[in-house]
């Protein structure tokens, strides 16, 4: 698990959200190559589909484009002694091929009544795998269960246990690799598992279970192919007729099929076999093959490994799902004549595929809550708190009214409310009474405003004093989630809760910020989440003017504006120059890693005419366009965004302009943890909305001054530093 920082490149090629592997074969059956993507169509329930990303096998050099692993599955559970010696001899021999030297990275997987166990690590040398084989060498457990030593279990009670070890042996398979890069073929060598009946202990469950399992296998990226080990002509049995059952479940209902066929083939009423977890359906399913070789089993892997090989990877956004588990047919069709496409033949779509924004429920002008609070004096906290809760902002609360509407609220609840409200409303537009209807400077006198602006981060800003202040952070998360909520879809409620108080020194000195360890306040179930940034006490300022100000950025006109101390000038700006100087960081994707892009962004500066001061600075980033291979979902941030507000402060006796007051809001995908069938694994879960509240306090000028009084000898200490009142003067007073 890395923990090393995943650099979203902007001019790097889009991924969909659905991966698909698709091979193309002739009218022969074998592997088709030199196809390009416009040869392809792709039609997700009968409507075609925009793809998003294509690639060829052959041609590409990523390895996230190729066909990294075969995975070669003895089977001692479902096989007879004289079956899994002829699986062992012919496995041998496709290992020993070519002199032991193998094509592809290749494991050996044991799958006993004990459980689940590999061969040490993927390698071309066959002849060592071949020993393994031999020898029944398995380093490696993947799954361990446990043998049932009931003395009264009858022989369907035993085909269950067996059938459901299967099931869970391939599913620890699919999610142990679900994170490795690249195309993946599993080779189950044998008839696959015993079709059962259905119990009723599985009859709630076993929906959930097929989309689990079908979706664990597609985001692997593993085609499953099943080799029987027979060693004369089958008689018509179940394969004759598994093909019967290969379109995908659409609801719990479909896997109790009155009258469905037994594996004799007969019409027994009321029997329900679970036919739809069948090796040969699932192999068909993940686009893989069902061979039956009749002994020459070797030859039969081998024509495996070769179909998979060759193959084109393909990726696409799926529509937007109604509810969860949401079935999806799969086709893709080739334009060539002669040549067939095989892939998934189907998916799962979610509503977690895309963000489901939380709208309130009513939106309200400053005026109109400037009402509701004035009719809300005598109400109780938290029903003040769930009524502003459930509002939305139309137009910016600016920040003397928020102070002066927090002082007159006597409620934690609701003053937290309120802030919350406040904040998301930092990037919209000021009330119409805020908005100056005088003209628009002319463009010489936007330059001359521009020009003090520069003048004012050249000059002044690297005059600031050495200070300290008090930042105080207050964070807001949403609501933990509940037991009914699912992974798959956003929580009913998203509003936003304060969950913790952070309280900082931060020191600035010779030009640089610098940020004593916090004193947290809060839920001590509260999840870490830092917003905050660095660069507010000047080098955010120029970075965001030079971006503004070279490459195809734009740096525009906005309007005057009535500020807290007079008028205000307004700039919008759009940012596209190449490397911008902004990075987004998010912790954490799934496997640890941490997102971290610097997109293009805008936002607005609003400044003092005649001084260039800037007084207002917000930054919002455009995430919408970034994509990552092999996340999916594919986007780990879809918003961030940033406002700072500046004003006198004063700091050894002379005023200065310094912040007064942030807000940081990200709207991130979180990471649910899911336990299923003994694995444990991570998977992207609904977004949810992080909000930083910051207000900066307390601004002394950093450092001591000392006088030698007359008339004292002074004793020199040759251990000990000069001291003030007890305190050494490199580092700041105590706060007061």
């Amino acid at each position: 698990m890395s923990s090393e920082p995943v650099k979203m490149q902007a001019n790097a090629p889009p991924e969909g959200l659905i991966h698909l592997d698709v091979a193309a074969t002739d009218h022969e059956g074998k592997p088709f190559s030199g196809l390009a993507e416009k040869d392809f169509a792709l039609l997700d329930n009968g409507v075609p589909q925009k793809i998003v990303s294509f690639a060829a096998s052959n041609q590409a050099t990523d390895e996230n484009e190729r066909l990294t692993e075969v995975m070669l599955v003895l089977d001692e559970v479902n096989l007879s002694p004289v079956q899994l010696k002829l699986v062992k001899d012919e496995s041998i021999k496709f290992l020993r091929q070519n002199g032991g030297h193998l094509g592809q990275s290749t494991s050996i997987y044991w799958f006993t009544t004990s459980g689940l166990y590999a061969s040490a690590t993927p390698t071309t040398d066959g002849n060592a795998l071949a020993e393994d084989v031999a020898y029944h060498r398995s380093p490696r457990t993947i799954l361990a269960i446990p043998r049932s030593r009931d003395p009264f279990m009858t022989a369907e009670s035993e085909r269950v246990a067996r059938w459901e070890r299967s099931l869970r042996a391939l599913y620890a398979i699919a999610v142990g690799r679900r994170g490795d890069p690249g195309r993946k073929l599993l080779v189950w060598t044998g008839f696959g598992w015993p079709v059962v009946h259905r119990q009723e202990e599985y009859k709630d469950t076993a929906f959930s279970s097929l989309v689990e399992l079908s979706t664990r296998i597609r985001e692997a990226r593993m085609v499953i192919s099943e080799v029987t080990a027979r060693t004369e002509p089958a008689a018509p049995s179940f394969n004759d007729f598994y093909k019967d059952y290969l379109a995908g479940v659409r609801a719990p209902s479909e896997l109790e099929e009155p009258g469905a066929r037994a594996p004799s083939g007969v019409v027994e009423p009321g029997v329900h076999p679970f036919i739809h977890f069948a090796l040969p359906v699932l192999a068909i399913q993940s686009g893989g093959l069902v061979l039956d070789p009749v002994s020459d089993i070797s030859r039969a892997i081998e024509d495996c490994v070769e179909d998979a090989r060759v193959f084109y990877t393909m990726s696409f956004d799926p529509p937007t799902a109604t509810r969860p588990d949401e079935y999806h047919d799969l086709k893709v069709q080739i334009g060539a004549p002669g040549l067939s496409a095989r892939t998934n033949t189907g998916y799962y779509d979610q509503p977690v595929f895309y963000d489901q924004p939380r709208f309130p429920a009513r939106r309200v002008s400053v005026h109109e809550l400037q009402e509701i609070l004035d009719k809300a004096n005598d109400e109780q906290d938290g029903e003040l708190a769930k009524q502003l809760t459930g509002l939305g902002l139309s137009e910016r609360l600016n920040s003397s009214l928020l102070s002066l509407w927090k002082n007159r609220l006597r409620g934690k609840k609701s003053i937290a409310a309120l802030v919350a409200l406040a904040d998301e409303s930092a990037f919209l537009d000021p009330p119409a009474a805020e908005i100056l209807s005088d003209p628009a400077p002319d463009l010489e006198t936007q330059r001359q405003m521009i020009s003090r602006t520069v003048k004012y981060l050249k000059e002044v800003i690297p005059k600031l004093p050495d200070f300290f202040a008090i930042r105080t952070t207050t964070e807001y998360e949403q609501s933990s989630a509940q037991k009914a909520d699912t992974w798959k879809t956003a929580p009913a409620d998203q509003s936003l809760r304060e969950a913790v108080t952070e309280r900082a020194t931060l020191r600035y000195r010779n030009g640089r910020e610098e940020q004593d360890a916090e004193k947290k306040k809060g839920s001590a179930s509260a999840r870490k989440k830092d917003l905050n940034f660095t660069g507010v006490f000047g080098p955010i300022l120029g970075s965001v003017l030079v971006d503004a100000t070279r490459g195809n950025s734009i740096l525009f006109w906005s309007r005057w504006v009535q500020g807290e101390r007079g008028r205000e000038a307004v700039f919008g700006y759009i940012v596209r120059a190449e490397n911008p100087h902004y990075d987004v960081t998010y912790c954490c994707l799934v496997g640890g890693r941490t997102f971290l892009t610097s997109p293009r962004y805008l936002g607005e500066l609003a400044i003092d005419p005649g001084t260039g001061a800037i007084l207002r600075l917000t930054m919002e980033a455009e995430l919408g366009w970034i994509r990552e291979p092999n996340l999916n979902p594919v986007l780990p941030a879809k918003g961030a965004a940033m406002m700072v507000e500046y004003g006198p402060v004063e700091i050894g006796g002379r005023k200065y302009v310094c912040p007064h007051r942030s807000v940081v809001i990200m709207r991130v995908r979180t990471v649910s943890t899911l336990t299923i069938w003994g694995q444990t694994f991570d998977t992207y879960a609904p977004y949810e909305t992080l909000l930083n509240d910051i207000v900066y306090t307390d601004y002394h000028k950093f450092g001591v001054e000392a006088r030698m009084l007359p008339g004292f000898d002074v004793v020199p200490d040759a251990t000990a530093s000069p001291a003030v009142n007890g305190q050494s003067p490199t580092k700041p007073p105590p706060n007061p």
